[in-house]
């Protein structure tokens, strides 16, 4: 296996949403933002979304990403087969889950993905593109096993999430407090000292420079979040 990297490790910011309204992706690309992640997992965001995400954000500079609902291979090449850039694997524990996933979106003979006329195939003139795979650290063994994910030829990056992690801790008896953050700066500077992008959520816009002072390149926002938080300090000015 020889999977490229992401690009550049330039510091970067983008959001993540579960909803990716013409409208919304239509301001990304006027905006010039880094990344949209699409959250595919136990949202309903389904591949023909993702397709027509990518399909609009084409030659915008935005790069797609994809939080994939499930590991199973006729998930991963659904979503491969879309074109886009990234396929986040959620809820890995193993480096084999990584490498099984990484054979499913490489065409033969790397991989098993089919032949198929798709967006991803310039539909069927140009088989020479694989989406990269990233890693999303949230369970206390992929946190354990970084370094071994990090020498996997199928490494490509990775992305902490703190919320399902921190649950993952205390489900494995890790109650302390300083315990979430330990763990993340244990992913980060595995993940960046090797040369590999990874990106940390951040509350807000405004707060994706505590992102960066913590070594990780890319920050995330939920836009979600973003915007209620935007509508609630208007209602709270409204009310003054």
């Amino acid at each position: 296996m020889n999977q490229e990297q992401p690009p550049a490790l330039k510091r970067s910011v983008g959001i993540i949403t579960a909803d990716p309204t013409p409208t919304l992706l239509a301001l990304l690309a006027h905006a010039g933002v880094d990344f949209l992640v699409l959250d595919a997992e136990q949202t309903g965001i389904s591949v023909r979304q993702c397709r027509d995400a990518v399909q609009r954000l084409a030659g915008s500079g935005v790069h797609v990403a994809v939080r994939v609902p499930d590991l199973e291979p006729n998930t991963l090449v659904a979503f491969a087969n879309t074109g886009v850039d990234e396929i986040v694997l959620p809820q890995l524990r193993t480096v084999d889950q990584l490498e099984r996933a990484y054979e499913a979106t490489r065409y033969a003979p790397v991989g098993s993905r089919p032949h198929q006329v798709t967006p991803a195939s310039s539909f069927g003139l140009d088989y020479s593109f694989s989406p990269l795979l990233t890693v999303l650290f949230e369970t206390a063994e992929a946190v354990e096993r970084v370094k071994e994910f990090v020498d996997s030829d199928a490494f490509a990056g990775g992305w902490v999430g703190p919320t399902d992690l921190g649950t993952d801790l205390r489900r494995h008896g890790e109650e302390r407090p300083e315990a979430l953050q330990e763990a993340i700066k244990h992913v980060v500077d595995i993940v960046a000292g090797a040369g590999y992008s990874i990106g940390v959520p951040a509350p807000a816009m405004a707060a994706a420079a505590t992102v960066f002072s913590r070594g990780a390149d890319r920050c995330a926002v939920y836009w979600e979040k973003e915007v209620a938080s935007m509508l609630t300090g208007y209602a709270g000015l409204r009310a003054a």
